[in-house]
């Protein structure tokens, strides 16, 4: 799927409900004139096709209105929970418990993990929609192997942070995130990464965008949606007979903070796209318009058959990414961890 394949099929929603009334007006004008053997003029079915349409039109939009009212648009995006998925036991690590403020004084919770070396950057982890940080932990560990510090942090409502998620918050917690690590002594401020997966990506992004001035080294996106509306909208077209009102979800979502706008706006900070090609949590072609809007430097990387949030599982993709971000920090070869057998020049499969 690509943007324009994905605009088309919006349209076709639209006139496929569209359809439905007029079928029925046309097969009921056809019906009667059997029955009765009289013509019924043209305009009079065009009226009340018309009629028709215009009814479904205004049901489709009540029912959208509704799905929106009760929480079920943000649930394609939102979905916090408090539960502990054992990251911890699992790694066997005790990392450093975090609390700091939003902007609105929100309390959130995070985590401060650092490597066995001497650290070569900090990373700091916007994880996506599900879940928390106990069980994204498992997902970028491998930082840490590579001598990186990694801040991991849960947005409002998520984990152990106060609070409820919605757009505009978790925008001031992705800052809110970079500022508290800019506050640490064992922090270098000029080798500060951003990495953001699947709707963190996208906060990431804004984190970014909103703190130009403390000079991010690189933002990394990995698997996210360049705009809400076209997402949810993706999300829709997934459940079936929701299809035929994916039109009115688009039309309904406003795409306030979306990555593509945030990504605008970065200019001389490096951003890395990355995404998987068979995707279904987020169609690629989100990062295509991303990676079309955003300014160099700039890469994408996209993994033919990898599917949502799987490239980094292999240590030959590790070491590629992290010789990709040593190459944009400075000295950072001279410094901790371990890129051997990394080559931070290699295309083949980067556009």
């Amino acid at each position: 799927m690509n943007l324009r394949n994905e605009s088309i099929s919006l349209l076709l929603s639209l006139i496929a409900l569209l359809c439905i009334p007029c079928g029925i007006v046309i097969a009921s004008v056809a019906v009667r004139r059997l029955r009765s053997n009289r013509t019924i003029p043209f305009r009079a079915v065009m009226g009340s096709c018309a009629t028709a349409a215009t009814i479904t039109v205004a049901i489709t939009l009540i029912i959208s209105l509704i799905l929106k009212a009760t929480g079920f648009f943000d649930q394609q995006f939102y979905r916090p929970s408090a539960r502990t998925y054992g990251a911890l036991t699992e790694l066997g690590i005790q990392p450093e418990n975090v609390s700091f403020s939003s902007a609105d004084g929100t309390k959130l919770h995070g985590w401060f993990l650092r490597p066995d070396v001497e650290p070569v950057g900090t990373v700091i982890c916007f994880h996506g929609s599900d879940r928390n940080i106990s069980h994204t932990t498992r997902n970028v560990y491998w930082m840490t192997e590579h001598g990186f510090n990694l801040f991991v942090f849960d947005y409002r409502g998520y984990g152990q942070s106060e609070g409820k998620p919605d757009r505009n918050g978790l925008v001031e917690d992705s800052a809110a995130a970079v500022d508290y690590v800019l506050t640490r002594r064992d922090v270098r401020p000029d080798r500060i990464i951003l990495y953001g997966q699947s709707m963190g990506g996208q906060l990431a992004l804004n984190a970014a965008s909103l703190r130009l001035d403390v000079g991010i080294r690189l933002v990394i996106s990995e698997a996210t949606y360049a705009r809400h509306s076209y997402h949810l909208s993706d999300k829709l077209g997934q459940f079936g007979p929701l299809w035929l009102v994916k039109w009115a979800g688009w039309l309904l979502t406003s795409d306030k903070y979306s990555g593509e706008k945030a990504i605008a706006s970065l200019e001389s900070t490096p951003v890395l796209l990355v995404h998987g090609t068979s995707d279904t949590g987020v169609s690629p072609y989100h990062s295509q318009r991303l990676f079309g809007a955003a300014s160099d430097p700039k890469e994408l990387w996209l993994y033919d058959g990898a599917g949502h949030l799987q490239i980094f599982n292999q240590p030959s993709d590790q070491q590629r990414l992290v010789a990709y971000i040593k190459s944009l920090l400075p000295d950072a070869f001279d410094g901790g961890g371990d890129a051997a057998g990394s080559d931070p020049t290699d295309k083949r499969d980067t556009e």
